[in-house]
């Protein structure tokens, strides 16, 4: 039987490649499923063999661990940045995710205005 060792819903791939090119620099045999046209199935990365899936999840958690690390260095400039550049990319979901901060802001301080 075999076991999930990484879910691939809504990873980078850049990450996924790097997960990827770990278990195949350990030899770790995998295969990976994808979620499907209407993306419903599960994405992932599976290992049949149970004392390699335990490795394999070993050298995933490893790496997880340093790039959360990693993440917590960036700055919030340049948080800033990629989301700018996210914008560009995006502009409508960028818009509209804009116009429900702001809704939500002026509703949580509406109440503190009134008062006045």
């Amino acid at each position: 039987m075999s076991t999930l060792v990484f879910r691939l819903k809504y990873v980078p791939d850049e990450e996924a490649d790097e997960i990827r090119q770990l278990l195949a620099e350990n030899d770790i045999a995998f295969y990976e499923t994808s979620a499907g046209r209407w993306q419903i199935s599960m994405a992932g990365l599976w290992v049949k063999d149970k004392e390699q899936a335990i490795k394999a999840r070993e050298l995933i958690r490893e790496d997880q661990i340093a790039r959360a690390q990693t993440m917590r260095s960036i700055s919030f400039g340049q948080w800033i940045l990629g989301y700018l550049q996210h914008a560009r990319q995006n502009p409508a979901e960028a818009f509209f995710t804009l116009i429900a901060v702001l809704l939500i802001l002026s509703v949580s301080i509406l109440p503190f205005t009134l008062w006045i």
